[in-house]
């Protein structure tokens, strides 16, 4: 019987391990193995040369640029996302009119696919008849209209406001439903008691939400770091790599350059850094299970 088990265990088992293989380990391996060479399609060398790529990776100032950008572009969004979802889900926790249809249609910017978000802020920002130029000017905020996209300055903070709008619902979703878990009759009490909104959200509801805020804001912070679909279409890592991640930085590398060697080396470090992210993500899952 035990050997049986073991057979069908192994049946069902299989087939998933070796897609798993298949897709995710084996490329993963030869991408570190491309990494020690200089494989490059266009001058068609592919000899091995230890940590060469890694040297000139850490001398290249453009890495600390696109870390940075990475780092800058997959925190500072999640943050405004937060507190924008945060604030729908309070108040579409509330007892208010249409309060199905409203949660409906806050999820759009979720549901919508990101590259159509992307073309979506591309013409808002148009330099001669985007929406925002023309709002800011109507508001008297601006003299002159400005392309966003196209400033060292202005670029990455625009690119962070389309991160927020099509995160936010995301934020939303998950607060709202831990909202609906925090039992009504230990608010009813703190009313009671006297409790303000100020007190009733700082020692019920965030403590209540607490590991749902964590679990939901590393994710994001991960999906944020593999994010292609916005950036591209918007700045393609420009102007100046003032937006240039990980993510643009080895698209360029690896289908413009087609310099694969350095495209592995880069994926390389990319995925170190998310190893540190997902360290923290894990560490934090286990306390909170040991706590509970």
């Amino acid at each position: 019987m035990r050997r049986q088990e073991g057979v069908f265990f192994a049946a069902t088992v299989f087939p998933a391990i070796a897609v798993i293989c298949f897709v995710i380990v084996a490329p993963l391996l030869i991408s570190i193995f491309y990494s020690f060479t200089d494989l490059s399609l266009i001058e068609g060398t592919d000899a091995f040369t230890g940590l060469a790529n890694y040297r000139h990776l850490l001398a290249d100032p453009t890495f600390y640029q696109s870390l940075w950008n990475t780092l800058v572009l997959g925190v500072v969004p999640v943050i405004g996302a937060f507190f924008v979802g945060f604030g729908q889900a309070l108040l579409l926790n509330e007892a208010i009119a249409a309060r199905s249809l409203l949660r409906g249609l806050t999820l759009l910017p979720w549901v919508i696919p990101q590259i159509v978000v992307s073309f979506l802020f591309l013409f808002m920002y148009n330099s001669s008849v985007g929406v925002v130029n023309v709002l800011l000017r109507d508001l008297g905020l601006i003299r002159h209209f400005v392309p966003w996209l196209a400033l060292p300055g202005t670029a990455p903070p625009a690119v962070a406001i389309a991160y927020v709008w099509t995160e936010a619902p995301f934020f939303m979703l998950m607060l709202l439903a831990g909202l609906q878990t925090i039992p009504p009759e230990i608010v009813e009490a703190a009313i009671v008691d006297g409790a303000g909104w100020w007190q009733r959200l700082r020692h019920i509801v965030l403590p209540g939400l607490r590991r749902i805020i964590a679990i939901s804001t590393i994710l994001m912070v991960i999906w944020n770091f593999n994010n292609f679909t916005i950036i591209w279409p918007l700045t393609q890592g420009g102007p100046v790599n003032a937006t240039l991640t990980f993510a643009v930085w080895v698209y360029r590398q690896a289908f413009q350059n087609f310099d694969l060697g350095s495209a592995s080396t880069i994926g390389v470090a990319w995925l170190i850094l998310l190893l540190f992210v997902t360290f923290f993500y894990l560490r934090l899952m286990g306390g909170d299970e040991g706590a509970a």
